[in-house]
């Protein structure tokens, strides 16, 4: 029987964590210990604390008061991977946590994987040399990624991403407008999925979707948000501000908003991703601080922000970023698109071609390859 030490530290990591846990077993009898969340429970795993202690993020007092806890149960967890004696430790993301984990681990002559890797392609390229002296193999997300470990001599798997398996090839918009009571002309306006991006960016964003209501005064426009909490502070916003085009506030079906759409105003994030595996036309914006702009500057390495731009290395979706976040500008390059079917229709090919270089099974991939290592 395999012995195999995994660790997720947020909801997503245990989604893929799942779901290779899944795979391992369709391969071998597995003995599994570690800190993992619901999904991973549903495939049989026993988490030895709960994995919300992990996910406590951003900034101020409640991240403050988490660190000792967090810190006690990573010195516990080490102490009984170690007396667990497992073939292999998988770290699923999370990796302020999984790095030591796995630093510590290897030292102890137990074989180590991370599961996602850090964006080194993006900024702060010199974490890979920490990243060698902690993780035997890298499963990584992104095709790019595998060349920069393999130049630095470390063990790495281009294994695809999870999205572009779970995302239909071809979606049926008409069928995703049915199931959420739409019909007509569909617009998404995503605006992000913090409270700070809500507070800061959404005004922006609500404006712009004015100015487009002018020019499309029969579309509806969508506005998914991830939770009932954001859901909630949202119509707070929109009580508070101007609003003379038609809307839909949706509560964790960003997925089923954003296939049902027939063009997409994205704030720049992981979800650009999944708008472009849905092969929806889309403006990608954000607007951050110029202190912020500034720093940002000085240490990306990229020429984009949109992950399918980077990706594609090429500006498929415009990017209206900064000074040219305005609602004037947004709307008019917005509207510009929206008529614009050819520009449209190249940047669906261009999507196409992203789904088919991401989409390798990533679960069966990555449980073939962490049975490599092992043996």
């Amino acid at each position: 029987m395999l012995r195999v030490a995994i660790i997720a530290g947020e909801p997503s990591g245990d989604m893929l964590a799942a779901r290779l846990i899944h795979e391992l077993q369709s391969k071998a009898q597995v003995e599994f210990i570690g800190i993992g969340g619901e999904l991973m429970k549903l495939e049989g795993f026993h988490s030895s604390y709960d994995m919300e202690i992990l996910s406590v993020g951003g900034y101020g007092l409640d991240v403050l008061k988490a660190i000792p806890k967090i810190l006690s149960i990573r010195l516990k967890i080490i102490k009984q991977i170690v007396d667990f004696k497992p073939d292999v430790f998988i770290g699923v993301d999370a990796p302020d946590f999984n790095f030591y984990v796995e630093k510590k681990l290897k030292q102890n002559g137990i074989k180590t994987v991370h599961y996602v890797s850090p964006t080194i392609w993006a900024w702060r390229y010199n974490r890979i040399f920490k990243i060698k002296k902690s993780t035997d193999l890298m499963l990584c997300v992104f095709p790019m990624e595998e060349a920069l470990y393999k130049k630095e001599n470390i063990k790495a798997k281009y294994i695809g991403h999870h999205l572009a398996d779970q995302i239909e090839m071809d979606i049926d918009t008409n069928f995703y407008k049915t199931k959420l009571n739409l019909s007509g002309t569909v617009f998404c306006a995503l605006f992000g999925s913090r409270k700070s991006e809500i507070n800061s960016f959404a005004k922006i964003f609500i404006e712009t979707c004015n100015l487009i209501h002018k020019t499309v005064p029969d579309a509806i426009f969508v506005c998914p948000m991830v939770n009932k909490s954001l859901h909630d502070l949202f119509l707070d916003v929109l009580d508070a501000a101007k609003v003379d085009f038609k809307y839909q506030v949706l509560t964790n079906q960003t997925g089923d908003a954003i296939k049902a759409s027939d063009m997409v105003l994205a704030k720049s994030g992981t979800v650009t991703l999944e708008v472009a595996l849905c092969k929806k036309p889309m403006i990608i914006s954000y607007k951050v601080s110029k202190f912020t702009e500034w720093l940002l500057k000085k240490r990306l390495y990229i020429k984009f922000v949109g992950l399918p731009n980077i990706l594609l290395n090429e500006e498929v979706a415009p990017e209206l970023l900064q000074d040219d976040a305005n609602p004037e500008n947004l709307a008019a390059n917005f509207v510009a698109l929206y008529n614009d079917k050819s520009r449209q229709k190249y940047m669906i090919d261009k999507f196409y071609t992203l789904h088919k270089i991401l989409a390798r099974n990533a679960s069966v991939e990555g449980a073939k390859a962490i049975l490599e290592l092992i043996n």
